[in-house]
């Protein structure tokens, strides 16, 4: 799995998780929700090393 499917795919479960928290008015749900956002973004920052050119 590359690193831009787990970035969409934490997306998309941040997504689902963070509405029903806001749907149901649960403040745990919609933090977790949050969580999974940041989770995403953070991940951005996280290349492969590319290895020198020789």
């Amino acid at each position: 799995m590359s690193r831009t499917q787990i970035q969409l795919a934490l997306l998309a479960i941040g997504l689902i998780v963070w509405g029903y928290g806001q749907r149901v008015e649960d403040s745990r749900l919609t933090l977790i929700g949050l969580a999974f956002f940041a989770a995403a973004f953070v991940a951005r920052f996280f290349k492969k090393k590319q290895p020198p050119e020789e």
